[in-house]
Parts: structure tokens; sequence; C-alpha cells
């Protein structure tokens, strides 16, 4: 049997996010939150699912291996 691919989920790039927030609602399981420190991607609830990374208008938001 071949193994598994890698988990993909949504990394933040913090030179480029504004913190817009378009994202936040688009994240069905809410992995997505803003901090202090800036917008935040919980990696034990994202899906992988994608639905955040083409609205970012800066393009802050990519898919990494877990």
């Amino acid at each position: 049997m071949p193994p598994a691919p890698p988990r993909r989920i949504a990394a933040v790039d913090h030179d480029a996010c504004d913190e817009c927030g378009l994202c936040l609602p688009l994240c069905p399981p809410a992995a997505i939150r803003l901090t202090r420190r800036g917008l935040a991607v919980d990696a034990k609830t994202c899906t992988g699912c994608v639905k955040c990374i083409a609205p970012c208008p800066v393009g802050a938001l990519a898919m990494v291996d877990a």
C-alpha cells in the first residue's frame, strides 16, 4: 500500500497579511483566528479545504504540508 499523501493546511505569510479578515467567515471549521499577533491558523482544526486561499486580496495564505 503506498504511503498517504501529506496532510495540507493553510499557512499565513505575516509579512503580506493586512489582517482584513476576509478569510475568517470562509473557514468552515473556524481554524483561522485574528489574534493580537495577527492572523493564526490552528493546524489541528484546519481541514485543508482551501476556501480561504483565493479570496485573500494580498495572497497571504498558502497551503503547506502539515
